[in-house]
């Protein structure tokens, strides 16, 4: 499930490089980028009244 909102939100469903390095390195940066909005919203759920 989560793999799934992962493609959905993050559009990792096509990559849009034809290398493995330049696939591999914008899959990484989008894998980066979901765990830190992952984390920032935690912590906005979390200091919420």
């Amino acid at each position: 499930l989560a793999f799934k909102r992962l493609k959905s939100l993050l559009h990792i469903d096509r990559l849009p490089t034809r290398t493995e390095r330049g696939s591999q390195s914008w899959l990484y940066a989008h894998l980066v980028l979901a765990l830190l909005c992952d984390d920032l919203s935690q912590d906005v759920l979390e200091s919420s009244p």
